[in-house]
């Protein structure tokens, strides 16, 4: 099945239960805020490249008090607290506030899974600030996606590098697979509410970066699940080689050696009885 046959059919399964939830959020959204609770916010993975318009939830209630330092700080803006409500809040740490973005896969500007779409004004920072990383992202293929290595596997505290690693990771990596393994990964972070949120930023799982080289880019993170009677830690590991982030080894597909580091390993999963 292709990519875009699956997206289709997830988005119209999906949709009798997608569009009650959106029109009961909204009218929450709409009572708390006061504010029409929808806005249309253009977004793309560089500033020439998937460019789209996305409807978003105001789960942010318009202020001006903090006009001058929106866009200061791509992955941290904590600053917002202050104009979001708890049910605000919530639905931006479960990701729910993503859901109406299931337009933009049946238009088909958008995937279910994909690198992350950021603001026009995020990638303007991302350009000025981390030049290399912008122009790794610019390489990639894939569209926007809801959800993403990034998205889940974030750590917000290492910034470009991080989330240019994932996404490159998926990047290379992509497949209709692993694009079900990581919907499967998104179920437990929405439904434990623990999206890494730029506002709420929660680090549920941890990348050590306590063994990396100044030749090597190491990724080692958790991904955490509970049952009602045991914790499960599946830990995994990626370990890039210093001319990864070159742009010819990493486009060269004759280079089985850069190739063959850009596999998600399975270290082991350990499991703890609760309580």
């Amino acid at each position: 099945m292709s990519k875009r046959l699956f997206d289709i059919f997830l988005a119209l399964f999906l949709l009798p239960v997608a569009l009650p939830l959106i029109l009961i959020f909204a009218i929450v959204l709409g009572v708390i805020n006061k504010q029409f609770p929808f806005f249309v916010q253009e977004r793309g993975i560089t500033l020439d490249k998937y460019r789209l318009k996305i409807i978003k939830l105001r789960t942010i209630k318009n202020s001006s008090k903090h006009k001058n330092r929106l866009h200061k700080n791509i992955f941290f803006k904590s600053f917002h607290k202050e104009n979001i409500s708890k049910f605000g809040s919530w639905l931006r740490k479960t990701g729910l506030d993503e859901l109406p973005q299931i337009f933009n896969v049946l238009k088909g500007n958008m995937s279910f899974v994909g690198p992350r779409p950021l603001m026009i004004t995020d990638l303007k920072l991302l350009k000025r600030n981390d030049w290399e990383y912008y122009k790794v992202r610019g390489s990639f293929n894939s569209k926007p996606g809801i959800t993403g290595l990034w998205q889940i596997f974030c750590n917000r505290n290492e910034g470009a590098k991080n989330l240019i690693a994932l996404e490159k990771i998926y990047e290379d990596m992509k497949s209709f697979k692993y694009d079900l393994k990581i919907i499967l990964y998104t179920i437990p972070v929405v439904l434990t509410a623990n999206n890494a949120d730029a506002v709420f930023s929660k680090i549920t799982f941890p990348i050590d970066t306590s063994h990396s080289k100044n030749n090597e880019t190491e990724i080692n993170f958790v991904f955490e699940k509970s049952s009602s009677t045991k914790e499960y830690h599946d830990e995994y590991s990626v370990r890039l080689s210093g001319d990864w982030w070159d742009e010819k080894g990493s486009k060269n597909k004759e280079n089985t050696e850069t190739n063959s580091n850009l596999k998600l390993i399975k270290i082991k999963t350990t499991a703890k009885k609760v309580g």
